[in-house]
């Protein structure tokens, strides 16, 4: 799961953008441009992405990725998505959007992947063709997330709590807010609090929700044999036992943001976000411990790795190596020194990793 983080960020850019536009007026002297009628402007969400030199995507912002039977499938920015069977050569499929890509997730060869403009693609066939299932260009926030149980059942989850799920394989989408399935809910009880991020994060962490904005961000979604986990900003934690029918809201021992979920194949998972921290459960989040990263940069990705363990990735190139057999983290640093916040195993001591300055293959020393 990745950037729910990247791409807050890019959207509080553009928010900014058009907050200083509004406030700076221009001269009386000088005519302002006619403005373009909006009807004439395509829909980036329904608007196919652009066919471009491979090797240019390849250095370009890229969010996730995620291994469908027969390939690996990363996903980015203008609609961009690359496949790979030798996770080395990549090459670009068509796309029928051009919104940001933010998650992907893979059933056997089914793929999904979710954006901006509340955008979700699907392919049936390892990543090579993709059809639009949804888009909603009137949201206000992203979708940051997907996850799916089987062929047909699945969700997506992304800013100001929305959440989207479907029985019928993507076909059709009910849309709600994580508090709408949390008995007794009330988004409103408790303020958001901000958290203040710091220099190594501020191109790609995400920004918190205001105090009357009710829902939290949801910024991953996974599974494991007990159930689900969700976590957010502010340290929240969703949990569910029934396959996302009902959700239980609990937080961690931290009121940061969670960027990353990594499921491991002992039944745990690894929670992990701002300021390096991370945090460990066994009991789908009824209890958390903390593990020692060793740094304080933002950890935005990961992945598992076979005998229990699992890699981390995040801002200033950090990369973390999770033992099975212990809360301290092995720290390294992939050389670009670029925001990453995705990573698939090539081999139990090479990754493949995605971020903010594309795709590259990484063996830490």
């Amino acid at each position: 799961m990745r950037l729910s983080r990247i791409t807050l960020t890019i959207a509080c850019i553009g928010w900014m953008h058009s907050a200083f536009a509004q406030e700076t007026t221009p001269p009386a002297q000088v005519a302002a441009p006619e403005a373009t009628p909006a009807s004439t402007w395509p829909d980036p969400a329904t608007s196919p992405a652009e066919m471009l030199d491979v090797a240019r995507i390849q250095r370009s912002l890229m969010v996730d990725a995620a291994e469908a039977r027969d390939r690996a499938v990363i996903v980015g920015d203008r609609g961009h998505i690359l496949v790979s069977e030798s996770r080395s050569e990549w090459r670009q499929v068509p796309v029928p959007t051009r919104t940001l890509l933010t998650a992907v997730t893979a059933v056997d060869n089914r793929l999904w992947a979710v954006g901006h403009d509340q955008v979700i693609v699907y392919s049936s066939d390892g990543g090579l063709t993709w059809t639009l299932q949804y888009s909603d260009i009137a949201s206000e926030g992203p979708l940051l997330d997907v996850l799916f149980l089987d062929a047909e059942r699945g969700f997506a989850i992304g800013a100001y709590g929305q959440f989207l799920s479907t029985t019928d394989s993507g076909a059709t989408w009910t849309k709600e807010v994580i508090s709408d399935r949390v008995a007794g809910a009330d988004p409103l009880a408790a303020p958001i609090a901000d958290v203040e991020e710091g220099e190594d994060d501020s191109m790609l962490a995400s920004t918190d929700v205001g105090e009357d904005e009710g829902d939290p961000h949801l910024n991953a979604i996974t599974r494991v044999s007990a159930g689900l986990l969700i976590v957010g900003e502010a340290g929240s934690v969703y949990r569910s036992i029934d396959n996302g029918a009902t959700w239980e809201r609990s937080d961690l021992p931290y009121d940061g943001s969670m960027f990353a979920l990594v499921p491991l194949d002992n039944g745990r998972v690894i929670a992990a976000g701002l300021r390096g921290n991370v945090f460990i459960t066994g009991d789908l989040g009824r209890t958390w411990q903390a593990m020692n990263s060793g740094t304080e940069a933002s950890l935005f990705g990961g992945t598992a790795v076979p005998g229990g363990r699992a890699v981390l990735v995040g801002a200033s190139g950090t990369v973390l190596l999770a033992p099975a057999d212990t809360l301290d983290l092995r720290l390294f640093s992939f050389g670009d020194g670029g925001t990453m916040s995705a990573a698939i195993p090539i081999s139990e001591s090479e990754f493949v990793l995605v971020g903010e300055n594309g795709v590259a293959n990484y063996s830490p020393n």
